[in-house]
């Protein structure tokens, strides 16, 4: 159901941005990225302010079956939530594809209720359960660079994303029934590992995206 309204949601987009200018001064972006590595849907807004500057708000949600992947080291309900204030700069705004550059910050609320599966404690060490309640926070800031590839004459186009910055994430496992230590996996994602690791950490942060656009 959730993926059905999605899908409506870009049909009804389409339509309505099918005749505007080329003087556009507001874009939607859907992230391309996020349904398989993040496990969430971004959407965004981007509003042109002056000849340079730009304002936006991205947010994002994702929760069981929403997306195609599931890369969290537990089987159960879960739901996360993420927003993404940016302000951007137009490098050469007389320019038809638009560099932009920009400064991001993001909060990310990620909750497991009942969940079971494995995780590694504060002490490295790595343990089975049967139930636990399981939540991540993540917040940090991003310093992005992105250009728009479309046509001055079309409401669609693309824009890759890169960005650097620094994270801090906290990571708690409550309720925890049935620990069994075990012995840790020596495969899957590089990323995966991060999400399971309880405890607080400050990390160095890597962005990278290719979003869809809408123009009006």
């Amino acid at each position: 159901m959730k993926k059905t309204l999605f899908l409506f949601f870009i049909c009804v987009l389409g339509s309505q941005l099918s005749a505007q200018s080329e003087d556009f001064k507001s874009i939607i972006t859907v992230s391309t990225f996020s349904p398989f590595r993040d496990q969430r849907y971004n959407i965004g807004y981007m509003h042109k302010v002056s000849e340079r500057w730009w304002l936006g708000a991205e947010v994002g949600y994702g929760c069981e079956g929403i997306t195609p992947f599931n890369h969290n080291d537990f089987k159960g309900k879960f739901n996360m939530f993420e927003i993404r204030p940016e302000v951007f700069y137009s490098l050469n705004p007389d320019s038809r594809l638009k560099h932009l550059v920009s400064a991001e910050v993001f909060y990310l609320n990620h909750k497991g209720d009942n969940v079971n599966g494995n995780y590694y404690d504060e002490n490295d060490n790595y343990y089975s359960f049967s139930s636990a309640d399981y939540k991540r926070t993540k917040a940090g800031l991003n310093i992005n660079y992105s250009i728009m590839l479309h046509k001055e004459s079309s409401w669609f186009g693309f824009m890759p994303k890169i960005g650097f910055g620094i994270r801090q994430t906290d990571i708690s496992y409550n309720n925890v029934m049935n620990r069994e230590e075990g012995y840790e996996p020596t495969d899957g994602l590089p990323f995966q590992f991060l999400l399971n690791r309880e405890g607080s950490t400050v990390r160095f942060n890597f962005n990278i995206d290719i979003k869809l656009i809408f123009k009006f």
